[in-house]
């Protein structure tokens, strides 16, 4: 059976159109997923994200702990993305059959992450869900990374579009897309055939091609 296909939905997609852009996505996954395809989705931080980057500079708080924060803020979309995917399901990050469960998984990442290494994964800004996503590509041997954004993002794949740290986790051994989310018809051209207009970074490349 083929990885899974790890899907990193952007934060800030939640501010866009007072959630009308997250249900259009909801229901890509209804009518594009067959019962036995296996879609992880990583939430990432947005607005929860913000509120600990605002808090860390007032109190002046260690990137580390701002880090282990952020995690608990992809938690809280979690559980939203949960409310605009029907048939979704919250997985902890790290049980052992989690990868074999057919279906939409929504993860929660705090545990596993905790888990990791900081020599494998920076405990600071540099890193945020992209990064994570990348590394979890790895991990569980996906067959595909999604980065879905809420607007395109340039080829050299690099801030503000990307993470600082993305391109150290270079290259992966999947496919991935880097899909603008605000136009949903994309995600469901991907899931369907594979193919969307996005920027597309071929296995084992570090340099992403813009497809038409």
């Amino acid at each position: 059976m083929p990885g899974p296909m790890i899907i990193k939905f952007g934060g800030s997609l939640l501010e866009r159109d007072c959630g009308a852009t997250l249900r259009s996505l909801g229901r890509v996954f209804d009518q594009s997923t067959g019962p036995q395809r296996q879609i992880l989705i990583l939430p990432g931080g947005g607005p929860f994200a913000d509120t600990v980057r605002h808090h860390g500079d007032l109190l002046s708080l260690p990137q580390e702990t701002c880090h282990f924060m952020a995690l608990s803020a992809m938690s809280q979309y979690a559980y939203l993305l949960r409310e605009y995917i029907a048939g979704s399901r919250i997985s902890e990050l790290g049980r052992d059959d989690l990868v074999r469960i057919p279906g939409v998984q929504i993860l929660l990442c705090e545990a596993y992450f905790r888990e990791v290494p900081e020599q494998e994964l920076p405990r600071s800004w540099e890193v945020t869900s992209d990064s994570i996503a990348a590394y979890l590509a790895r991990q569980l041997g996906a067959s595909m990374l999604v980065l879905l954004k809420s607007t395109d993002v340039a080829p050299h794949l690099g801030p503000p579009g990307v993470d600082e740290y993305f391109h150290r986790l270079l290259p992966l051994p999947c496919p991935a897309w880097v899909v603008n989310g605000a136009h949903p018809e994309r995600l469901r051209q991907l899931l369907v055939s594979g193919q969307t207009h996005g920027l597309f970074l071929p296995p084992g490349r570090t340099a992403a091609v813009q497809n038409p």
